[in-house]
């Protein structure tokens, strides 16, 4: 028994073997070691927690904002841009400017880096027609310029009762092709620009329709004389559509312009000139507020039949129907499938001064 080792004899006297002690020794200290373990892991989840908060109102709070500020700079954007492009094209018939002159237009707005993308614009240009074309003035007749079916026809007609030197009846009238720029804005407001008879009209929707650049159209009166000027603006080119992001070159290009002046066929101090502005649109209420808004100012008279000296006078009787087109019904302020015709009248005019123009749009470079 005296051979018997230590080992043993420990084990006979019930005691603990030093391997079995190690074992314990070994499994207290992992026991201590994962307890630190777990307050690691439940920083790390507190920590998670902390980031994912401060995420979510990142996701919640800033990111509408950003978006927001980035979609009101894309629509300011575009506004200046269709002023650019109006400007250039008056600049060419006025002035016989540059024969072409490009316009760049901005696409798409600033995105947030891996949050949110870009909102893409929608740039369109529709030579438009009218279909059935337009009525032809006949004995008796006073529907010259007025398009047979104007149901879905973009037009605008211009008439003088007395043409250049006192001749004999002045009209014109086309089917006006139209530029369209449609913003889908996710936060700020959604925009669409509208360029058609020399004349921006933006809409947020098909209540809210303002003419942001009004046309070269003003009555004004001086010295007991009453004076007209207006354009008429003939688009013409290819259809064509551009979506994307980065920038698009708009080009126009002066095809022909021309100045019509008449002062009518004088009887005794009554001047025998009749004007008639029509202009048949899918946005009406625009050019409603635009055309009262100048006859306002002009200081010629309202008349429901505005035929009589001594009094210039105008009313917005549609030479076809005579039925008033001002004021426009809410239910007409927009349809993605007619158009509402506007017509104003001015009798007795002194000097009339039109105008007439054609300008072809290219959109993108190398368009001629």
């Amino acid at each position: 028994m005296r051979e018997v080792s230590d080992l043993t004899t420990v084990r006979l006297m019930g005691g603990t073997s030093r391997s079995n002690a190690r074992r314990r020794f070994r499994r207290t200290r992992r026991l201590h070691s994962s307890r630190r373990g777990v307050v690691a892991v439940v920083g790390t989840l507190l920590a998670l927690l902390v980031f994912f908060a401060l995420f979510g109102i990142f996701l919640t709070q800033y990111v509408p904002l950003w978006m927001t500020d980035n979609e009101s700079q894309f629509t300011s954007q575009a506004s200046s841009s269709f002023a650019q492009f109006k400007a250039g094209v008056d600049l060419q018939y006025v002035l016989a400017g540059p024969p072409s002159i490009g316009t760049t237009f901005t696409m798409s707005s600033n995105g947030v880096p891996l949050i949110a993308q870009p909102t893409q614009g929608t740039l369109v240009f529709l030579p438009t027609t009218c279909p059935n074309g337009f009525a032809t003035k006949t004995a008796g007749s006073s529907v010259a310029g007025q398009p047979v079916s104007s149901s879905y026809c973009v037009f605008e007609n211009i008439t003088l009762s007395a043409g250049p030197g006192g001749s004999g009846l002045y009209s014109q009238h086309i089917a006006s092709g139209v530029l369209e720029m449609g913003l889908p804005n996710r936060y700020y407001s959604a925009q669409t620009f509208y360029f058609e008879d020399d004349a921006v009209i933006e809409s947020q929707g098909g209540l809210q329709q303002i003419m942001s650049l009004a046309p070269p159209l003003n009555v004004s009166t001086a010295g007991g004389n009453t004076s007209v000027t207006t354009s008429f603006l003939n688009l013409i080119g290819n259809a064509s559509t551009v979506i994307g992001q980065g920038s698009q070159q708009v080009f126009s290009h002066l095809r022909y312009a021309q100045v019509v002046t008449s002062n009518g066929a004088r009887v005794g101090p009554r001047s025998l000139l009749n004007l008639t502005f029509e202009i048949g649109t899918q946005y009406p209420c625009a050019w409603q507020g635009f055309l009262r808004s100048m006859m306002n100012s002009s200081g010629v008279p309202y008349a429901a039949t505005p035929t009589a000296y001594p009094a210039t006078s105008y009313n917005w009787g549609s030479p076809l129907t005579h039925a008033a087109t001002i004021p426009v019904p809410a239910s007409a302020c927009f349809s993605a499938s007619n158009t509402y015709i506007v017509a104003l009248n001015v009798v007795d005019v002194s000097y009339a001064t039109v105008f007439y123009a054609g300008t072809q749009l290219t959109l993108g470079v190398g368009g001629t």
